[in-house]
């Protein structure tokens, strides 16, 4: 037993011999945080082959040690996502997939952090890989607007992505995301045209925040909602933000995680075992606490409230002077008062919440920077 990586250096089952499993969805969705290099195919500029297909690269081709820090120097623990890389090129399972149809998208004017590629498995399937958070505020700022506003503007993006991919793709599709690329595969597989969903054979989101209730009546997400599969950490804040449905825990895969407490949303912590994620006996109590309090929070006031409330807490980030977390916390001494200067005119009935929701934050900030080491 061990993480992805382990299990993947350990067995070499092809899909002949094991079927996809949500253990193979964490290992494309924890891929999709590389900045890929220029020979893979862009989304648009030479998406397309001269049959009308997707062009993609083989696996093997992203193995240029020159180019490891621009893939995944901004995500957590760089080294282990080499390793990942490594493991997937040389396994028997994985040696033949192909990647293209790259895509990265920033505007912080627009609050938008948006980025995603498509896999070639090598058996006929395509899977549709959207990147989670970076360590941006801005991207994390966007997370929490869809306490408020839906769509933002990464759904839209992420929806408009997947149809258009699916008119170049004969074949099923598989969609899925870790941290927000799990939202944003839900999104955009229950607001594609029917014909594509059709086509979807599994939706995967690994602790992606939820929705508001009126999303799940919607027709496009009755459509797919058999198809989703939700994992979590038994640690899980992310995955927990925005759910609000009653006995929630029913639905989901609770992953065991070797992270202590935020580290537990990494990727690369969760346990599996030939293939199959390693359960854990359910949620842990602080988990369920933080859940409660941020979810019931949300639930006693409306979208201006909240507006208001995800503004004035970014305003506190932003008032450090710095454009990730990773550098927040390096220069928290400097950005400290600041940031609680910033801080003094937040209304007393959101203070408790607030308090909890920067906790959360300044445990993901610091242990990025200890990850990135």
């Amino acid at each position: 037993m061990g993480n992805i990586t382990d299990d993947i250096r350990q067995h070499f089952d092809t899909f002949a011999e094991l079927p996809f499993t949500e253990a193979d969805s964490l290992a494309l969705s924890q891929l999709a945080y590389a900045r890929m290099p220029d020979n893979v195919p862009r989304y648009h500029e030479n998406a397309e082959t001269a049959d009308g297909m997707i062009a993609t690269v083989p696996i093997h081709d992203l193995l240029r040690a020159e180019c490891y820090d621009d893939m995944f120097g901004k995500v957590w623990s760089p080294s282990m996502n080499v390793d990942l890389l490594r493991a997937m090129s040389e396994s028997p399972r994985w040696r033949n997939l192909r990647v293209g149809a790259y895509v990265d998208e920033f505007d912080a004017e627009t609050t938008k952090q948006f980025s995603a590629c498509v896999f070639e498995l090598g058996n006929g399937t395509l899977y549709v890989a959207f990147r989670g958070t970076d360590s941006s505020i801005v991207g994390w700022k966007e997370d929490f607007m869809m306490a408020f506003r839906r769509p933002v503007a990464s759904q839209e993006a992420a929806a408009r992505y997947l149809t258009e991919l699916a008119g170049h793709w004969a074949g099923p599709i598989m969609v899925g995301g870790h941290s927000k690329g799990g939202n944003l595969a839900v999104y955009a597989a229950a607001n594609v045209p029917s014909e594509i969903q059709e086509r979807i054979t599994v939706v995967y989101s690994h602790d992606g925040p939820g929705f508001d209730e009126a999303f799940f009546d919607e027709d496009g997400y009755v459509r797919i909602a058999s198809k989703i599969h939700k994992s979590v950490p038994g640690s899980s804040i992310i995955g927990m933000l925005f759910e609000t449905r009653e006995h929630v825990e029913d639905g989901y895969t609770v992953v065991s995680s070797d992270g202590a407490s935020i580290m537990q949303h990494f990727a690369l912590h969760w346990q599996v075992d030939h293939g199959q994620f390693v359960q854990a006996d359910g949620l842990t109590s602080s988990a369920q606490y933080l859940a409660r309090t941020i979810n019931g929070w949300m639930a006693k006031y409306d979208d201006e409230h909240r507006r208001k409330f995800i503004e004035n807490l970014f305003a506190i980030f932003e008032a450090g002077g710095y454009d990730t977390f990773g550098d927040l916390t390096s220069h928290l001494t400097q950005s400290l008062p600041i940031m609680l200067a910033a801080a003094r005119n937040i209304d007393v009935e959101d203070r408790d919440v607030m308090i909890e929701v920067l906790k959360g934050f300044a445990a993901t900030a610091a242990a990025s920077v200890i990850l990135a080491k």
